[in-house]
């Protein structure tokens, strides 16, 4: 496989591997394929909670379980006043 690096890319990889942080390219890109992995895993559990809580309000909306907004602007500056 052959893979183009930015100039800007190559020069971070390789002060990378001067500073013994990575034995090579291949170790260095290798790493930085795994970090993208985590962060786009991480991202999407994220979109997920998310969306479990939108559900969830949701449902307490279709329940009537909610309050107007005032009520709790209203309730928030008796608690915080």
């Amino acid at each position: 496989m052959d893979i183009s690096l930015s100039p800007d890319n190559e020069k971070f990889l390789q002060s990378q591997i001067a500073a013994g942080i990575y034995n090579s390219i291949n170790e260095a890109i290798n790493a930085a394929i795994n970090i993208a992995i985590v962060e786009t895993t991480i991202s999407q559990k994220r979109i997920e909670d998310f969306n479990k809580e939108i559900e969830i309000g949701w449902q307490a909306m279709e329940n009537g379980d909610v309050l107007d907004g005032q009520s709790v602007m209203e309730e928030f500056k008796k608690k915080y006043a």
